[in-house]
């Protein structure tokens, strides 16, 4: 079968069905990463949806509505799509949860957030749920910077003394529809709804405009207020090791689950970041019209940083 092949994350991603977000690739680039269509990993009503299945040797994943994935070697995710399900909504799970597992397992170190390259240093926004990310990468995005990646931020961490590379995503940022009418993203290439019942849109970005590779300069946890100034407050290196635990990808399924061998190279990779990027509490209001002085202070941030 013939397949489509794209970059993103630091890899080739040679696919058998299109997976229209990502930048193409030439078709003679070696992949690194194949995604294959394969039937019977459906098993139907579980306990639990979506429901999760992770050991250090096979890591499979069933939502309801969408499919079941599956990975024994990092080399390839088998995907079993329901039959009704477009191929756009497949991506979702693919791109997010699914593939971190895969990095990981390929040797990155995948936080769940956002990326944007100032200035030449990578800035990495962090957060819960409903925190603000995609918002605040976006404003960024709007005063002028490029996009590395959201929602999955992946770290190359192997050069021991540097700091972190963050690779490059896809070309998209998840908004809420206030903040995506509020950015009004001039480099944006239309937008479309996440899924019928989710109100968030992806908001597609000029491939064009995205960032390279780039080191991590400053790592941000948003802590949202309902009044107040934006300001960072630097975290002393024991908090902000527990930080990046919390939001780390593969943390969801407990640090041990892939195996005491990558529990001991997740932790070095982990403490490789916090010791080489600062990582700041940045205290911001719940308040569109102060998207700017948002901008303002992390592009501060992140130069005081390097300074």
């Amino acid at each position: 079968m013939s397949d489509f092949r794209y970059h993103a994350f630091g890899q080739v991603i040679a696919s058998e069905f299109p997976i229209d977000v990502l930048e193409v690739a030439a078709p003679e680039a070696q992949p690194t990463i194949w995604v294959k269509l394969s039937d019977g990993l459906r098993q139907g009503a579980q306990a639990e949806d979506p429901f999760f299945e992770i050991t250090e040797t096979r890591q499979f994943f069933e939502w309801s509505t969408v499919g079941a994935f599956e990975i024994t070697t990092p080399e390839c995710i088998r995907v079993d799509p329901r039959p009704d399900v477009p191929w756009r909504l497949v991506c979702q799970p693919l791109l997010g949860i699914v593939i971190s597992v895969t990095l990981e397992r390929l040797g990155l170190f995948c936080l769940h957030g956002g990326s944007v390259d100032v200035d030449g240093g990578a800035v990495i926004v962090l957060g819960d749920k409903g925190a603000g990310k995609s918002t605040t990468v976006s404003s960024l995005l709007r005063a002028g910077h490029h996009l590395l990646t959201d929602d999955l931020v992946a770290l190359d961490c192997s050069a021991p003394d540097s700091s972190a590379e963050v690779q490059t995503g896809f070309p998209a940022v998840k908004l809420w529809p206030d903040s995506a009418e509020a950015l009004a993203l001039e480099d944006g290439a239309g937008s479309e709804l996440i899924h019928p019942s989710i109100t968030k849109v992806q908001q597609q970005i000029n491939p064009a405009k995205m960032a390279r590779p780039a080191p991590a300069r400053a790592i941000f946890l948003l802590a949202p207020t309902a009044e107040g100034e934006t300001r960072a407050e630097r975290l002393p290196a024991t908090q902000a090791l527990q930080a990046l635990l919390y939001f780390a990808f593969i943390a969801r399924f407990g640090n041990t689950s892939l195996g005491k061998a990558h529990l001991a190279v997740f932790m070095k990779r982990c403490c490789h970041v916090v010791k080489s990027t600062p990582v700041y509490v940045l205290h911001i209001r719940r308040d569109l019209g102060q998207l700017d002085d948002l901008a303002r202070v992390i592009r501060a941030e992140a130069a005081a940083a390097t300074a």
